[in-house]
């Protein structure tokens, strides 16, 4: 099986790979069905599936999955389940961080009541109703979720479909055999986080996106491309080699010709090569195309010229288009040399990188995509240039973020293994990822302490490492080692690029000594603390001084990490850790912190001073900052120790417009004055070599608080219901200055076509909620006064007893709240109830009937009209039958078939009528004179109103405008 042509294709031949290959090629040679001829020549189409899904935090159907027999599993999983008074929510979605703060939960991850010790809280069901149109019937479906948190099973229809574990990874499913063309399509999926992953905040839920991509059944497999540029000895000249390597997936019956075509578009949107190649790709099977062509003067891709090509695919079979697919990619060269250290397009490149986890103040862990592009660009103002994607595979849309703005990946693997599960996952990794320009080195693992000295380690390590070879030999390996001058016996004797994380000093000095041909990179430096605008230390309230003076007993300042990387170009430069704060882990100080204080910038972005030494030395744009803020009242004539970061040559301070002394500024250093505080202006200037002033600040002594200050990252954003607006609130003087010590609770009004998402201030300390959720009233009503008796088949249709009018008098009584019902083994029944309603009753927003046990088939009926069916006695039914009421008398009926021990309705019925969620009131303290508030879109164009107001201070309203705009290509909401 595979493909026929003429030139020699390259293909994967791991072992593993090769395994799974066999069985998926003898699986579809036994099961899988022709979907028809080639008539289906629709170009795939990649539909987001984000906007409409159905929530529901706690599990009350445990035994909804059935293994007993397919298509058995109940409760949400079945299509007919009300899901009416489930809360509505959008994807991305993080359901942890909507949590309160418990000082009872694990710090480590944030101090939110989930995972071990919290069940209650650490079980959700999402449910998601689509149509599907009939013309899909002969393409294949898959399904894909980009990462959800933790472990979740996924149904379709109410088919299993599959269980995926690991909170990081993409997955996806061949939904094709399942899918109602034509009709109606419910997928359910049951998210489970009682078991965390990682030792930091990881959220919960469905975190990213979903996505459903509907192709031909002759089409390019699922991440089957892979784009990358050859120069002669990998160093860019005036001709690039670009190799295309296609991976083709026929599921049809029946062997096909095929012809792929290729064209790359060039940054400036001009064609600039176009090549082919044909073949027969068998039945039933996958077969791989290669194809070459030359570029000349090929424009480089680099974080300083982030040059984006595109590569467009076209698949053609008997002269028709099977399928198109583009594919940006940069044209660059990486490598890493043992005394040069990292190499970008041939020259050695010093990284200045920060290493992140994936939260960020307001949303926790399920980011717009929009908001990684504002995180991206918050650290490329540092002058940071790379990324290390710590300590678990990014989301794609980072690397997107990372392709289009510039800034270099370490892209790394959550968890050290060569068992099948996780090399599966290491593979799905690579091959999602290959592609991207910014993605230039893999990372196999992060400090795995347990192994990393072990001979099963070593061998891990070096399978690992072989499997990145074979499926892309375009890029260098690592892994991030916390030990020092360690070698033989340790990881560090098998990996291709030495990691360090941390042992700054001498150690590294004796290892590249004792082994000076091994390349090597600082994964992880400096974990220095410090809470922005805090300079004094404090126990009590979880702070840390911001003065860069706060290195761990592992750990070493900002200063100290890079003065020392600065002077050896063999490390290649380094990641610091971090580059923002990042929820749970705080250190040094437990409860009431509730993030780390590692971050060069706060969980909103907001930089710290550590942010400024890092623009002095990673960036050539003059600059001057001090540091600390100037308002120290009850402190006059007492001595304020005052730093300065520069990248200028001479730094002169003043006070109130007197000289205090002119410093050299001491490379990759800071300087430092004792002030006596007096009230007023402090301010600096920097000089050049000729003398001349280059740059210039001033921090002054401010008012009292009175105004709220607005102002957005981006007034104008796309009504297409993802993109968002962030939002910087502060509180200023009658002068506009920013209050550095204020304090105060800021409200928020809303109006037009907007949502507010999340609110923080990047305080550590801070247990007010990020996320305010509106909580529709629900009345409950018991349903009795119940009748029943036997009838002889409760599948018939028409049913006479289930008819509204129905005279049901003489039927013998019966208690529903009971916990067995009246039936025996293989009896049929009919049980009926009459509810009085009203107008006020019928006004409720949606109106459910929840069944806590239908014991074994029932079908459920409202006057008259069918409204669903429960097949599983283990679970709770509900559904939605506002349509179906009247005011009056109204009747609901049940046929049920016993199939085993006694039977019946048991354990109650009851309506629910759920009234209209309260409006929200959005709040939240600044901390230090900031903090921040997210505004997303709708799908509806026009002009967004968000008004800050305060008690005592002067409110502002600002205007957003949300722009008209092409929507994503998605799966309507029902």
């Amino acid at each position: 099986m595979g493909l026929q042509r003429n030139n020699v294709q390259h293909e994967i031949t791991s072992p593993y790979y090769m395994k799974l290959k066999f069985i998926a090629l003898n699986l579809l040679s036994f099961f899988l069905i022709a979907t028809g001829a080639l008539a289906v020549d629709s170009p795939r189409k990649r539909l987001l599936m984000d906007f409409g899904w159905k929530f529901h935090l706690g599990d009350a159907w445990p035994n909804a999955l059935r293994l007993d027999k397919a298509g058995a599993s109940g409760g949400p999983v079945t299509e007919s389940f009300s899901d009416v008074d489930w809360r509505t929510v959008n994807l991305p979605h993080d359901w942890a961080v909507e949590l309160p703060f418990d000082a009872n939960a694990d710090g480590g991850h944030g101090f939110h009541p989930i995972g071990p010790g919290f069940p209650q809280n650490s079980m959700a069901w999402y449910r998601r109703t689509f149509d599907l149109p009939a013309g899909d019937s002969g393409k294949r479906l898959w399904l894909e979720f980009d990462g959800v948190f933790r472990d979740c099973t996924v149904f379709v229809n109410g088919w299993s479909i599959g269980h995926h574990e690991g909170g990081y990874n993409s997955f996806r499913y061949d939904i094709t055999d399942l899918a109602n063309y034509g009709g109606r399509n419910v997928i359910a999926v049951k998210v489970d986080a009682s078991k965390f992953e990682g030792w930091f905040y990881e959220g919960a839920g469905i975190y990213r996106h979903v996505w459903l991509e509907k192709t031909s059944p002759l089409a390019i497999a699922p991440d089957g491309i892979f784009v990358f540029s050859q120069f002669k000895n990998n160093v860019p000249s005036d001709r690039a080699k670009i190799l295309v390597e296609t991976r083709l997936l026929n599921t049809l019956a029946n062997a096909a010709p095929v012809m792929v075509k290729c064209e790359i578009i060039s940054p400036g949107g001009k064609t600039v090569a176009k090549f082919k190649e044909t073949g027969i790709l068998q039945a039933s099977a996958q077969g791989d195309v290669n194809l070459e062509a030359k570029i000349s003067s090929p424009v480089l891709w680099s974080p300083e010229s982030p040059n984006l090509y595109d590569l467009v695919t076209t698949v053609e079979s008997n002269g028709k288009t099977v399928d198109r697919k583009e594919t940006e990619f940069g044209i660059r060269t990486v490598a890493f040399d043992a005394n040069k250290g990292f190499l970008l397009n041939g020259r050695p490149y010093e990284l200045k990188g920060t290493c992140n986890h994936q939260d960020h103040a307001g949303v926790g862990a399920a980011l717009p995509d929009a908001l990684q592009s504002f995180r991206v660009e918050a650290l490329k103002a540092m002058g940071c240039n790379a990324i290390r994607t710590s300590h678990n595979p990014p989301t794609p849309e980072l690397l997107e973020a990372c392709d289009r703005l510039g800034l270099i990946v370490m892209d790394e693997n959550r968890l050290l293994g060569s068992d099948a599960q996780n090399l599966g996952r290491w593979q799905n990794q690579i091959l999602r990822d290959r592609n991207h320009p910014s993605v230039c080195i893999w990372s196999i693992a992060n400090e795995e302490f347990n192994v990393q000295d072990t001979p099963a380690g070593l061998r891990v390590t070096a399978t690992m490492q072989n499997f990145v070879e074979r499926l892309d030999p375009t890029r260098p390996v690592t892994y991030a080692a916390p030990v020092g001058d360690d070698y033989t016996g340790n990881i560090n004797s098998v990996i291709e690029v030495r990691g360090w994380n941390y042992h700054t000093g001498g150690d590294m000095e004796d290892y590249h000594r004792e082994h000076p041909a091994q390349p090597e990179v600082g994964t992880e430096q400096g974990s220095s603390v410090s809470t922005r605008g805090i300079y004094t230390n404090d126990a009590v309230r979880g702070y840390v001084s911001a003065y860069d003076d706060n290195a761990q007993q592992w750990s070493s300042t900002a200063e100290y990490w890079w003065s020392y990387f600065a002077e050896r170009p063999w490390l290649s430069g380094g990641f610091v850790w971090t580059g923002f704060d990042y929820r749970g882990e705080p250190t040094p100080y437990g409860w009431p912190c509730i993030n780390s204080h590692f971050g060069v910038m706060d969980t909103c972005g907001f930089p710290k001073d550590n942010f400024y030494y890092y623009q002095s030395v990673w960036l050539d744009k003059p600059m001057v900052h001090l540091l600390p803020h100037w308002n120290w009242p009850g402190r006059e004539g007492q001595p304020i120790n005052v730093w300065c970061y520069s990248n200028c040559k001479q730094v002169e301070l003043f006070l109130n417009g007197q000289s205090l002394g002119k410093q050299a500024m001491p490379k990759n250093s800071h300087l430092e004055w004792n002030v006596t505080y007096a009230p007023g202006a402090l301010s600096a200037k920097g000089y050049d070599d000729a003398g001349a002033v280059i740059a210039e600040t001033e921090v002054a002594t401010t008012g009292e608080p009175s105004s709220v200050h607005l102002v957005p990252d981006r007034s104008t954003i796309n009504a297409d219901g993802e993109d968002v607006s962030v939002i910087t609130v502060s509180v200023t003087d009658s002068q506009g200055r920013v209050v550095p010590v204020a304090s105060n609770k800021i409200n928020f009004d809303l109006s037009g076509p907007g949502r507010i998402i999340g609110v923080g201030n990047g305080d550590p300390s801070c247990h007010e909620p990020d996320q305010f959720i509106t909580t529709a009233p629900v009345r409950t009503q018991p349903v009795d006064g119940w009748r029943w008796k036997k009838i002889h088949d409760a599948y018939a249709s028409n049913l006479p007893e289930e008819a509204e009018t129905y005279d049901d008098v003489g039927w013998q009584k019966v208690d529903v709240r009971a916990s067995t019902g009246p039936l025996d083994l293989h009896e049929n029944a009919a049980f009926r109830t009459h509810v009085d309603l009203t107008a006020e009753d019928l006004a409720s927003s949606a109106i459910g009937l929840d069944f806590n046990r239908i014991d074994n088939d029932g079908m459920v009926y409202v006057n008259g009209h069918k409204v669903g069916e429960a097949r599983d006695w283990q679970t709770p039914a509900s559904f939605d039958v506002k349509s179906a009421l009247h005011p009056g008398d109204n009747t609901i009926a049940v046929a049920i078939a016993n199939w085993g021990g006694p039977g019946g309705i048991t354990k109650g019925v009851n309506l629910q009528f759920e009234g209209k969620a309260p409006p929200v009131n959005w709040q939240r303290s600044v901390f230090n004179g900031l903090a921040q508030i997210i505004v997303q879109s709708t799908q509806q164009p026009g002009e967004i109103e968000l008004t800050a107001h305060a008690d005592g201070l002067t409110p502002q309203t600002l205007p957003l405008t949300a722009q008209p705009a092409s929507l994503r290509p998605a799966i309507a909401a029902e």
